[in-house]
């Protein structure tokens, strides 16, 4: 299995809506804030990773649609009325997979999952299963800020790579011995795998909780 393209993307909280007019349009415009996180920081990875054939797409966070969860509580509980479709519809935080498929991308398969805080290597060992059937597959780690402004410094973090069947620069694989790497967490370990592709050098194992995967040039 071979890696593609680690791509790291912080947006301030008033500056999303901005950012993704800007890059889709009013296309993402009732999609909901997480599902626009999502779709910036997947769309950044698709560029940088090149066209392909067939694609999985696989991610997952801590939170998942957390501001939009809390906005249509806050309505249901002021009127006492169901809430409004695109509000409910912004609450799912698998839309992103539906959205790339209606931008003419061969997706093939989707999965969002909530993880622990240490068990990003799940994803590689799903997409690499995924890769019987997807030619390559995205996988992300999305997550939204807990400020409703940048005030305090805080971004929303939206995170991504490609792995893909067809050789590449960068080979991964699953280390027997899960001791072995730096410790990384599923919020950090694609950051940390973009600032080593950036210049590699020696192998990179990266270990969260008892699985390590290795990264080489």
């Amino acid at each position: 299995m071979y890696l593609v393209a680690p791509t790291v993307l912080r947006v301030a909280p008033d500056e999303l809506s901005a950012r993704t007019r800007a890059r889709f349009g009013a296309e993402l415009r009732r999609a909901g804030g997480f599902a626009q996180l999502c779709l910036l920081g997947a769309q950044a990875c698709l560029d940088a990773a090149g066209p392909g054939d067939s694609l999985g797409v696989l991610w997952s966070s801590g939170h998942g649609a957390a501001h939009a969860a809390r906005a249509a509580l806050t309505d249901w509980l002021r009127s006492g009325e169901p809430v409004m479709p695109f509000t409910f519809v912004a609450t799912q935080p698998h839309l992103a997979g539906a959205l790339l498929a209606q931008r003419s991308y061969p997706v093939a398969r989707t999965a969002f999952l909530h993880l622990a805080a240490d068990a990003w290597p799940w994803l590689l060992q799903l997409a690499q299963a995924w890769l019987g059937e997807c030619e390559q597959v995205l996988v992300g780690w999305v997550e939204e800020s807990n400020a409703e402004s940048n005030a305090e410094g805080t971004a929303h973090q939206s995170d991504w790579c490609m792995v893909r069947r067809r050789p590449a620069p960068v080979r991964c694989e699953a280390l027997r011995d899960g001791a072995d790497g730096v410790a990384a967490s599923t919020a950090d370990w694609i950051s940390r795998l973009a600032a080593w592709h950036a210049a590699p050098r020696a192998a990179l194992a990266l270990r969260g909780g008892a699985a390590a995967w290795r990264f080489a040039a």
